[in-house]
This record gives C-alpha cells, structure tokens and sequence, in this order.
C-alpha cells in the first residue's frame, strides 16, 4: 500500500484520503462499491442506531458515516474517527485484500450482465446440471436454478416424447427397434425429466438429469485429485446447507457486557426484539446487516442481557450450537411425523446420510431394522414374481430384457441390505436413485428456507 502525504493508495483509483481539513477526517476514492455499512439513525422507536463500519486505516479506527456516487464508476466514502464509547463489532482493514475482494465482485456483477441476454440458452442447459454444481452455476450467471430446473425438465421430457412419437411414424424393420427403445427413454428420460419440472413448480427443487449426473459422477470418481467445493462459500447448496449448520457460531463477549454472535447461516427465527434464553437468563437479540466476507456470508446478532443480574454473577451466554439446535429440533419433529404416519419403510430406504439425520438419535439401524428388513423381502418378492412371468425366448417380448434386468438389480439390492442390516448398519436401497428424497418435508422446509434467505441477503447486498 503506496504511501504519502496522508494519502494510501492501493490500486488504480483506490486509495484512502487523510482529510482534517475536509468535512470528515477522512475519505476513501474508490472505483465502485466496497462492503462498508453506513451510520444508520435512530428511525424506529424500538430499533437502535447502527454504527457503520470500523475502516482501520494506518492503525487507526474510523467510521463510515457517508456514502456518496460522484460518477458511474467512482464512489467516495466518509469517515469520521471512531467514538471511544463505541463498541467495534465490524471491523475493515483497508487494504490490498479488500479492494482486491471488491474488485471480483465488481467482475463477478459484470459477467452476469454480459451473460443477461443469453438466458433463453443457458437455462435449459445448466439445468441439467446435478444440484450443486447448478446452484453454484446459476450463481455465478445470475440464474434462479429452480427456473433452470423448470426450464430444462420440460425440455428434456417433451423432446424425448417428440422423438419416440416421431419414431412410431417410421415404417420397416426399424419401426421395431424404434419402439423397443421407447420404454427405456421413457423411464430413463421422460419421467424423471417431467418429475424435475414438477418437482420445481411444486416444491421450488433443483435437480439434473438422470443421464448426466450418472455421467457427472463418473467423471467425478476419475478425478478425484480435484479439490471439492468449499461448503462455507456462497451459494447455499443442500450439501452446505448441512455441512454449515453442524457449524457452530462464533460467539464474542463485548466490553459493554452484550454477546455478539456470527454464523454463516441465516438465523431466521432472530428476529428483532426475540428473546432467547440460556439458563435463567435471557438475551435480547437485535440483528446486524449480513456482510460478505471473501465470499462468505455472515450473518451477525448482538445479544444484550433482557435484565441487569442481581448480583455480580456474568449471565450465562448462549451456546455457539443454539440455533443449530433449534434447526435440528423442527427436522426432528418433520421426520418424527414422517415415521409416525407409517413411512418408516420408506426412510430404510433413502441414502444412508438422510438415513442419519432421520434415525440417528433414535438408536440408529436398531431403530428402522424390522421396517429395513420388511421393504428388503418385498422387493426380492417382486423380483422373484417378475421373473416368473418373463417369456423364455426375449424375441418373444422385445420389453423381456428390461424388465429381467430389473428384477435381477431388485433380487440383488435386497439381499444386500439384508446383509448390512446383519451386520447393524444402515441398508440403502438402489431404489433411492429414482426416489424424491430431497422433495420430503424434513428435507426441503429448512433447506429452502435458508437458501432464500440467503438469495434475498445477496441481492439487497448487490442493489446497495
């Protein structure tokens, strides 16, 4: 950072101002936004002033207390030394890093103005795309990836519908051929690619084609040297939904005796003037704005006392796991209702890390075992029923392989999982490829709401 004459400059058009002979102490020139919150008023009764951000500049604190658009591309920012009464909850160095993470944001805002007009092409096609690479690319396009979802599930199924009715209309030996593949495409392409469609109008899922997630996986298993996604960076996908919420918060005790909690998941139920408690006592909570943080976002919450203690005793502060908890609580109740209206057969049946979070303070495997041991006979029961019924010559019924194929993966999934349940572990079924788990209440209600609020955070953070 170039010194001089009060002056810090650190790129092209960013530099920091020493200006005691100006309006404030000191001003920031920069060539488009930098993620500084500005001294907020006292505008509601019940809401207090926010303080703005603590820029350090040279070692010293200062304040944002003005935000001011001199052009397109240049903004300046005013700051006054920072009150010694004041408690610092957000602090900025400013320096190469920052402006450097201002500066890929900026880019980042402009591809997806670049990419704006080529929507119509990029959402059918990113749509098929598995869940998480799809959220991470919608993100980056600036797509919404339930209308990626929506867009590229109608496409795939009523293309696929085009051609096998286009195929009924070839007369000659192919007509046969034609037809026999017919079946396939439409359990391997039709179905699932209506489901995706309905799956995202109905319950607002993101999910990709069959195809080429089998061929994503693929891909994924010969590759392995490359580095998996940092679930801590936005966007919010179901996978770092999970993996941020066993997150626990960080939680800071300031001078003034308040608690000021930050998390990277929006705590949805912390509202302003919501009363928390820990132990006899209980915190009054008021929300800070979200800031992001090399392209995390976090959420931040001072917690003040609700009452000044008796004695000299310091209130007990709430736990770091507290709104992890209480997220877990309601997909607890979700799944309890799940199981009690007679599904526990279908959760023996779902991947073995939903499985956990169904069963797994019940006991366990030893909690579904007799509802895993039921569902695995029935399907050996149907495989054995289907393969008695099969023709012995497939020219016979050009559909006979299929449906053989399909009893021999059923015969096989169930003595498998009969087996793991032997063995007291959790026995997924094959069948779980084909079914809507993350369409399940316990599932999606959490997920979705997090993921919008995390959607409605980044885009009142991009219009300010």
């Amino acid at each position: 950072m170039a010194r001089g004459s009060g002056v810090f400059r650190v790129g092209e058009g960013e530099e920091a101002r020493l200006t005691p002979e100006g309006p404030t102490a000191a001003e920031i020139h920069s060539r488009g936004y930098l993620p500084f919150r500005v001294h907020a008023s006292e505008v509601y009764r019940l809401r207090p002033a926010f303080p703005g951000t603590a820029v350090v500049i040279d070692d010293r604190a200062f304040e944002v207390v003005a935000e001011v658009e001199v052009a397109e591309d240049a903004v300046v920012y005013r700051l006054v030394p920072w009150p010694d009464s004041q408690v610092v909850r957000d602090r900025v160095v400013y320096g190469p890093r920052l402006v450097r993470a201002a500066q890929a944001e900026r880019r980042r805002v402009a591809q997806r103005r670049r990419y704006r007009p080529f929507r119509f092409l990029l959402y059918p096609l990113v749509g098929l795309l598995p869940e998480a690479p799809q959220e991470r690319l919608c993100d980056r396009l600036g797509l919404y990836s339930v209308t990626a979802t929506l867009v590229s599930g109608l496409g795939e199924g009523l293309s696929v519908l085009a051609l096998i009715w286009l195929s009924t209309q070839v007369a000659g030996p192919w007509r046969a051929r034609l037809l026999g593949l017919a079946v396939p495409a439409v359990f391997l392409l039709v179905l699932p690619g209506l489901g995706r469609a309905f799956g995202a109008l109905a319950f607002r899922e993101t999910a990709g084609s069959a195809l080429v997630i089998l061929a994503w996986e693929a891909t994924r298993a010969l590759g392995r040297r490359f580095e998996r996604p940092d679930d801590t960076v936005v966007p919010l996908t179901r996978q770092a939904f999970w993996a941020r919420l066993a997150l626990p918060d960080r939680v800071a005790t300031e001078a003034d005796g308040s608690i000021l909690v930050r998390g990277l998941l929006p705590h949805l139920s912390w509202k302003a003037g919501t009363r928390l408690r820990a132990g006899e006592d209980y915190w009054l909570v008021t929300p800070l704005p979200p800031a992001l943080e090399r392209g995390r976002l976090v959420y931040s919450h001072q917690l003040t006392p609700l009452e000044e203690p008796v004695t000299e005793r310091t209130p007990t502060p709430v736990p770091p796991t507290a709104y992890a908890q209480e997220v877990l609580a309601q997909v607890h109740r979700e799944w309890d209702d799940l199981m009690g209206a007679g599904f526990s057969w279908l959760v023996s049946l779902l991947p073995t890390a939903v499985q956990k979070r169904a069963v797994e303070r019940l006991g366990g495997p030893p909690a579904i075992l007799r509802s895993t041991i039921v569902s695995a006979l029935v399907a050996m029961a149907l495989a054995l029923y289907i393969l008695q019924f099969l023709p012995r010559s497939p020219a016979a019924d050009p559909l006979a392989p299929w449906f053989g194929a399909l009893a021999l993966a059923l015969l096989v999934d169930g003595g498998v999982r009969l087996y793991r349940a032997s063995q007291g572990g959790y026995a997924p079924s094959v069948l779980a490829l084909v079914l809507p788990c993350d369409s399940l209440r316990p599932e999606r209600l959490a997920y979705h709401a997090h993921r919008d609020a995390e959607r409605r955070a980044l885009g009142a953070l991009q219009r300010s």
